[in-house]
């Protein structure tokens, strides 16, 4: 079957048509989103856009993606541990287990780990002093911070340059696309390019520019990146090219998603409008360099082919009914592809505790949807090895290692249903009723998503705050990490 052809398709999406109050980004990026942009026939945006008439469209709207850490609220409730043993969890907890901790000294969020056990880490906070860090381990007992250096926004997503161990590069994304190099030597993080300035620059690329500085530390200063710090569309997510490591993308909220080359003049290879509100999140589908899947603010998840962007794939939208038409509260925030199959990928919405496991060889509906987390889903990462394995993280201060091997095994065959039997879950909208015996009406019959909410096992911090991120140990996929609170945590699960 031919997923991108036999699938429902749409033309991209062109935001808006409604003019919405404008509003330049204030002290932070991270409380500002976007609504409109212009386009030309094909989809794409025209160049001949300012950054500073795009600016213009942004209002100023919270956005869940960016608020990881809420400290209003009690960050564990003591009904979660209830829940926990009500349903039998098998526990990765000490003694079934080793652990291994760093603390810092502020609330961590951005997380990556390396080829040779470096582990990357930013800070979140809601000011212009954050930080990323470096940490090493020799045995995976111990870590030690070796690089540090500031950054004024906090970021939203890391990468290690994948498939390489040399040169040590790492790409962030905040209100910037960055790439930073790591000098072993002297143990210094340094700014190599600001991948949204170059950009900025080749727009405006008739002002003077002025030379850039450097402070007794050896910071680099650039006076052009301070003065439009905070004008232009942040970067909510991206993802680096395991195969083309000259190859990006990039999501923002101004509803576009960038692909970028740094092989070209200015580093942009092509720029599309994605969704009709914020991109939350985009990768590359596995061992392709032409085929991506982006999801966002619409609750949509959609499939682009770089050789023919008039079009995009959807496969999957919520289901949207004439009484509540508003999609926001589907708003899909992360999107995972499979490493091993690439026809499935999973994702989850803003504050819900489910996680969706899409097929795109059946775009109706989930092909499963897994439920043991009693809070917001904050993060989803495959295993690097082991085919159909998935970890998760979320608010109930938990990581959840899932094995739909065995999800899938133990479940009852996908059932079918009649349409007059389908009820609709109030909370996501997906069919949930009692699978029955399909009959020969004539009638289309739907397939009803497998339901699992018993996880293979189970991790609870023991500080009793939520996971915030987490990541594979990559090549063995042995140990997992997580950042919960102001710590980072190396957990072994085999």
């Amino acid at each position: 079957m031919d997923t991108f052809h036999n699938s429902k398709r749409s033309s991209i999406s062109f935001g808006s048509s409604q003019r919405h109050p404008t509003s330049k980004y204030l002290t932070s990026p991270y409380k500002n989103n976007g609504g409109s942009s212009n386009t030309g026939s094909t989809g794409l945006i025209d160049k001949s856009i300012t950054e500073e008439d795009n600016s213009r469209l942004y209002t100023k709207v919270r956005l869940p993606l960016y608020s990881p850490l809420d400290f209003s609220h009690p960050m564990f409730s003591p009904a979660l541990a209830q829940v926990q043993q009500a349903r039998n969890y098998t526990t990765l907890n000490p003694p079934n287990s080793t652990i291994c901790e760093y603390e810092g000294h502020f609330p961590l969020f951005g997380l990556d780990w390396s080829n040779d056990d470096f582990v990357c880490v930013s800070s979140y906070k809601e000011d212009s002093r954050n930080k990323l860090q470096l940490l090493h381990s020799p045995d995976l007992l111990t870590w030690d911070k070796i690089a540090e250096c500031n950054v004024t926004y906090s970021i939203s997503n890391i990468q290690w340059l994948p498939s390489h161990v040399n040169p040590r590069k790492i790409a962030t994304s905040s209100e910037s696309l960055r790439i930073w190099s790591f000098n072993d030597e002297e143990n210094t993080i340094q700014e190599q390019i600001n991948l949204s300035l170059c950009k900025y620059n080749k727009q405006h690329h008739h002002q003077q520019q002025p030379a850039p500085s450097e402070t007794p530390g050896g910071t680099v200063i650039d006076p052009l990146s301070n003065s439009v710090l905070g004008e232009l569309p942040p970067i909510t997510s991206f993802h680096w090219n395991p195969i083309d490591t000259n190859l990006l993308i990039s999501s923002s909220i101004d509803t576009t998603c960038i692909v970028w080359d740094l092989q070209s003049s200015n580093y942009v290879k092509t720029q599309l409008i994605a969704h009709d509100s914020e991109v939350y999140d985009v990768r590359f589908l596995t061992q392709s360099t032409q085929l991506f899947a982006s999801c966002g603010g619409d609750g949509s998840v959609r499939v682009f082919d770089l050789r023919s962007l008039a079009h995009s794939t959807i496969i999957y939208e919520p289901p949207v009914s004439d009484l509540n038409p508003d999609t926001s509260q589907f708003a899909l925030l992360r999107l995972e592809p499979s490493p091993h199959d690439p026809n499935v990928m999973a994702t989850f919405a803003a504050d819900s505790n489910k996680i969706l496991i899409l097929d795109m060889r059946n775009p109706e509906s989930p092909l499963m949807i897994l439920e043991g987390h009693s809070a917001s889903v904050n993060q989803i990462k495959w295993h690097p090895i082991k085919r159909n394995v998935l970890l998760s993280g979320g608010d109930d201060c938990q990581v959840l290692y899932w094995d739909l091997n065995k999800c899938t095994a133990s479940s009852d065959p996908v059932a079918t249903t009649k349409d007059d039997d389908i009820a609709m879950d109030e909370e996501q909208g997906y069919p949930v009723t009692t699978p029955t015996e399909p009959q020969n009406t004539g009638r289309t019959a739907k397939t009803l998503p497998v339901r699992v909410d018993t996880p293979t096992l189970c991790y609870t911090n023991n500080k009793n705050q939520e996971i915030n991120n987490i990541v594979w140990r990559p090549q063995r996929g042995d140990w997992f990490g997580y950042v919960s609170g102001r710590s980072f945590q190396n957990v072994r699960v085999s």
